[in-house]
């Protein structure tokens, strides 16, 4: 099995995931099950069919399934079996369990480096537990491989965030505008760093304006509202 062939296979059903609506979701990873238990069957020695049953499972919420099958392929993948540690630290991480999947997506950069996917979970659990120069590494190294994934660059601002490192979060928000300009948590972030941060008030006022805008539901969007009007009145 070629690592990188099926990375960019996981990649394209991530893809389909985020643009696909509840229902369709459901009628998808319903096929997509059907499907891949049929190419299990058709060839039970390789790795790659355990693989794409076992990211079906998973995307339905069987998750035990999911363990069980993905499990089932590493001994037909024994040089590398990236993708299938990978698949069981989602499955994981679905299921609550954080050390399993630290040490699930630990396994998969370890035997294939260049499985590019693991580093995105892997710099989300580096920042949970407050590890931010892992994690921004591990979304870097993400970002090099797939520069234009849609919600990274925001991640990776976060983390810079967190670090006080205020203008390499703004170069991260911008990128993350160009690739998705109705974002609207990076429009949020970049209004509030452009005010707390530089006190640059239109540039505030711009961003934060687009980002109720955009999203009804945005997180304290009563105090975000009150903030525009404050600055919109400041002389």
């Amino acid at each position: 099995m070629r690592p990188r062939l099926l990375e960019m296979t996981i990649f394209g059903a991530i893809i389909l995931l985020l643009s696909a609506g509840t229902f369709s979701r459901n009628k998808i990873w319903g096929d997509q099950i059907s499907l891949s238990a049929d190419c299990v069957k058709k060839s039970p020695n390789k790795a790659r069919p355990y693989v794409q049953l076992g990211e079906a499972y998973l995307n339905a919420g069987a998750y035990d399934k999911a363990l069980e099958i993905t499990q089932k392929g590493i001994p037909f993948d024994p040089k590398h079996g990236a993708a299938e540690y990978y698949i069981l630290g989602l499955t994981y991480r679905k299921m609550g369990d954080a050390n399993k999947t630290m040490e699930m997506e630990k396994k998969s950069v370890e035997a294939y480096p260049t499985f590019t996917l693991a580093y995105y979970t892997l710099g989300q659990l580096y920042f949970e537990t407050g590890q931010y120069e892992d994690s921004e590494k591990a979304f870097q190294k993400f970002l090099s491989e797939f520069p234009y994934f849609p919600e990274v660059h925001n991640l990776l601002a976060v983390v810079y965030m967190a670090q006080k490192q205020f203008d390499k979060a703004v170069r991260e928000l911008e990128w993350e505008i160009r690739i998705s300009p109705s974002y609207a948590l990076a429009h949020l972030n970049l209004g509030q760093i452009y005010w707390y941060e530089f006190q640059n008030r239109q540039k505030a006022i711009y961003h934060l304006k687009i980002a109720l805008m955009l999203d009804p539901l945005l997180p304290k969007r009563e105090e975000i509202r009150k903030l525009v009007q404050l600055l919109e009145g400041l002389p």
